[in-house]
C-alpha cells in the first residue's frame, strides 16, 4: 500500500467516524429537568418549576412521578411558539 492510499484510507475512516458521532448526537436528545431550566433562564427553583409545569400543560413536557421534564427539541419549539406573546409565570 502506498503512502497516498494510506492517507486516503485514513481520511475515509475519519469521515465515517464523524458521521457516526453526529448521528449519535442527533439521536440522543437531552431531557431538561428543573436544574437545567434554572441554568438556561437564570431563575430560581420555583420559577423553573412553574416554567416546566406550563410546558407540561401546553403539551411540550412530560411528568414522571413528581418531576417534570422537557426535551431540548420541545423546549425550542415552545420558545418559538410563545415569541411575541405575553406569558405569566
Amino acid at each position: 500500500m502506498t503512502r497516498e492510499e494510506l492517507v486516503q484510507l485514513c481520511r475515509n475512516k475519519d469521515v465515517m467516524i464523524e458521521t457516526c458521532i453526529q448521528s449519535l448526537k442527533d439521536k440522543n436528545k437531552k431531557m431538561l429537568c428543573k436544574k437545567d431550566i434554572m441554568d438556561i433562564y437564570h431563575c430560581e427553583s420555583d420559577k423553573a418549576l412553574r416554567i416546566l409545569k406550563l410546558m407540561f400543560q401546553m403539551g411540550y413536557g412530560n411528568k414522571i412521578g413528581k418531576e417534570y421534564y422537557v426535551s431540548s427539541e420541545s423546549q425550542e419549539e415552545f420558545i418559538k411558539n410563545i415569541v411575541g406573546k405575553e406569558v405569566f409565570i
